[in-house]
């Protein structure tokens, strides 16, 4: 029997669901019932995954597994704190009246906020979904936060597909918060309700929220007071077998540990990823530097020219470097100025592994062959220049210098986007061009959707995404 969503039936429809509780009634029976081949896979495999570590009949409620004081520090100061005013802007204040319930977890599927319409929180509470209680699949089985959990991937659980009994007038859908820098779960982002938990909409409305979310951790705290110049060479910061941590960086160093210089009794601590770039120009967040451990932002006019300098490597005499960088060519002194400006700061972003040249101005040691680009725009190209789609996608997270209205970064902007949409569409397979499309530039790109929407397995969650932004577009187009 082909499964629910290759045939194109609602995991909401009756007859889907008389199929799930059928299907549910013979799992601890037989975990080979054929019947769990009418149960769409992401959800009989989280049964089983459940069933090893609950009992058939499931749990009544949910346990409070996080202390007082535990739960106070997480949400004053644990790496999700700022995602809550986003949630709450985009999610939380749009659903108090609708029936629908908003949650924040953790790593471990431990809820840290619960909000939403008062009707439905006060339904929810006998069954243990509220703040403090652990909702992965060891502690209650199937349901949208559990399956993120267990598999780092989105999900919708409508219903019947619920492992324990008490939670099946529900229906939910979840969606990973990541780390913007190692890409680690950080936690989950739920929606608890009615039908409309599960509806086409659902799945856009959190991955769009994610990637808010995403760009909000990606900047640098305003309250972070801690010296930028730490492990930014100086001699001061933490090194690498006896590099500074920017050096490191710009030369590809590999060492696994980090210590303060390398003395005896001190701690290792892991190192950064010391081959990307420096230099964080495309995407949302952008224009920031990065050592590995902190992020300060730059001014837009320095990352403009960074960015140009890094693009061309060969150099730019003063006179073509203002044509590039200003709408207006400005006085040759104009930009004399703004380069001895940009050697200080290029020299504490640095430690001064980097420096600018002179006739013509260029970036001496940033396209060394073993020390790879400084910019995260030139190592997206090069990626792309080296046949690695996947690694072009994961570097340009973004357009490049959305803001700047300079007329060669609008030029480079144009080419990179064009480049590598051209190469993800040709090659990338449909995980890869599913991360292409949380770009914002790439919300509209109908042909991407369509693609993604055929190379989407059949019983795939993502594909009612697909289908719900397709509408959307055929909508504002219609309007326009």
């Amino acid at each position: 029997m082909q499964r629910a969503r290759a045939a194109g039936e609602s995991v909401l429809a009756r007859e889907y669901q008389r199929v799930v509780t059928r299907a549910f009634s013979t799992l601890s029976q037989s975990q080979d019932d054929p019947g769990l081949e009418a149960v769409r896979r992401i959800v009989s495999d989280s049964w089983q995954r459940s069933l090893s570590a609950l009992p058939p009949t499931g749990r009544d409620t949910a346990e409070q597994s996080i202390d007082a004081d535990e739960l106070r520090q997480l949400r004053k100061e644990g790496p999700l704190a700022r995602a809550l005013p986003i949630v709450r802007r985009l999610l939380i204040e749009p659903a108090r009246d609708t029936g629908l319930i908003v949650a924040i977890g953790d790593a471990q599927g431990r809820l840290l906020w619960v909000e939403g319409d008062h009707q439905s929180l006060r339904r929810t509470e006998s069954m243990g979904f509220a703040v403090g209680a652990d909702w992965s699949e060891t502690a209650m089985g199937t349901s949208a936060p559990g399956i993120v959990v267990a598999t780092g991937g989105a999900a919708s659980v409508a219903q019947a597909e619920h492992f324990s009994p008490v939670v099946r007038e529900w229906s939910c859908t979840a969606v990973p918060l990541v780390d913007p820098r190692t890409r680690a779960l950080m936690g989950v982002l739920d929606i608890t309700g009615g039908d409309e938990a599960v509806s086409p909409l659902s799945l856009p409305l959190l991955t769009a929220a994610a990637a808010a979310i995403e760009a909000e951790l990606s900047r640098p705290q305003p309250d972070d007071r801690t010296p930028w110049t730490t492990g930014w060479g100086g001699g001061t910061g933490p090194t690498v077998t006896g590099t500074s941590v920017a050096g490191g960086l710009l030369a590809g160093g590999s060492s696994g540990v980090l210590g303060a210089g390398g003395g005896a009794g001190e701690v290792p601590v892991p190192a950064p990823d010391l081959e990307r770039p420096v230099v964080r120009v495309t995407g949302p967040g952008a224009p920031a530097a990065t050592n590995g451990f902190r992020e300060r932002q730059i001014g837009l006019r320095h990352a403009e020219i960074l960015t140009l300098l890094d693009w061309y490597d060969d150099g730019l005499t003063g006179p073509r470097l203002g044509e590039m960088a200003y709408a207006d060519p400005p006085e040759a002194a104009t930009v004399r100025v703004e380069m001895h400006r940009l050697r200080r700061v290029l020299a504490e972003l640095s430690g001064e592994t980097v420096e600018l040249a002179s006739r013509p101005y260029r970036l001496v040691g940033a396209q060394d062959s073993a020390r790879g680009p400084l910019t995260d725009a030139r190592a997206a190209h090069n990626a792309l220049t080296d046949g690695d789609v996947e690694e072009a996608v994961r570097l340009c997270r973004g357009l490049v210098l959305p803001l700047s209205t300079a007329p060669e970064i609008e030029s480079i902007r144009e080419s990179l986007a064009t480049a590598l949409r051209e190469a993800v569409l040709q090659f990338a397979d449909h995980d890869l061009l599913w991360t292409y499309l949380r770009r914002q530039d790439a919300q509209d790109d109908a042909e991407a959707w369509m693609l993604a929407l055929r190379l989407l397995p059949a019983d795939d969650v993502r594909r009612a995404a697909a289908v719900a932004r397709l509408d959307a577009i055929d909508a504002e187009n219609a309007v326009s």
